[in-house]
């Protein structure tokens, strides 16, 4: 059942790490685009691109969540700092958080739409659509559009936060932390 990797992250794990950045920032790059067009069929193709992107990214971070909680990963470096173990917790909860709660904010402002009054499902690429929530009250339509903003700000700072550490890790600390996520476990501190 669980992989065991003394020093790094596994194969599935490192694919899950990757594979979700790369959505991630495509859905950043959608999102600045179709935001700041005028309305018609364009933004809405670029709309059902960012709803598309946000639901691949929700099923693919609870399956990474639920890899995780079987699947431990590998301890942290006995010399690191204890401000930086709690710092590299924090920053991975909240990227769970942020993960699993931005799609959530986005569905739920969705589901609140005049999209929602004329349908059960909202459009995605390819022809496939995807179910509103049911049951969500019209009136926390911008509640919950603001709750997604927040939340995309909030990742811009986990971005951020999260590649400056990993360049200390690679550049300056040269450890074994640095080591720790595929393709980087051949490097030499």
């Amino acid at each position: 059942m669980a992989q065991i990797h003394r020093n790094h992250y596994g194969a599935v794990a490192a694919a899950f790490h990757w594979g979700i950045a790369l959505l991630l920032f495509a859905q950043i790059y959608v999102g600045w685009t179709f935001g700041d067009m005028e309305r018609g069929p364009a933004r809405g193709l670029w709309f059902d691109w960012h709803k598309t992107l946000g639901f691949v990214i929700l099923i693919l971070s609870l399956a990474r969540l639920g890899w995780r909680l079987m699947n431990p990963p590998p301890p942290l470096p006995a010399e690191m700092k204890s401000w930086e173990r709690i710092a590299a917790r924090a920053n991975h909860i909240a990227f769970y958080v942020i993960l699993i709660g931005l799609p959530l904010t986005g569905w739920a402002y969705i589901s609140t739409g005049s999209g929602a009054l004329a349908s059960s499902t909202t459009p995605l690429v390819g022809g496939l659509s995807f179910p509103f929530l049911p049951g969500l009250p019209r009136e926390g339509h911008d509640t919950f559009e603001d709750a997604h903003v927040l939340l995309v700000k909030i990742t811009y700072a986990l971005v951020a936060l999260h590649v400056a550490a990993v360049l200390k890790h690679l550049l300056i600390d040269k450890g074994p932390l640095a080591r720790r996520m595929p393709p980087f476990t051949g490097l030499r501190g």
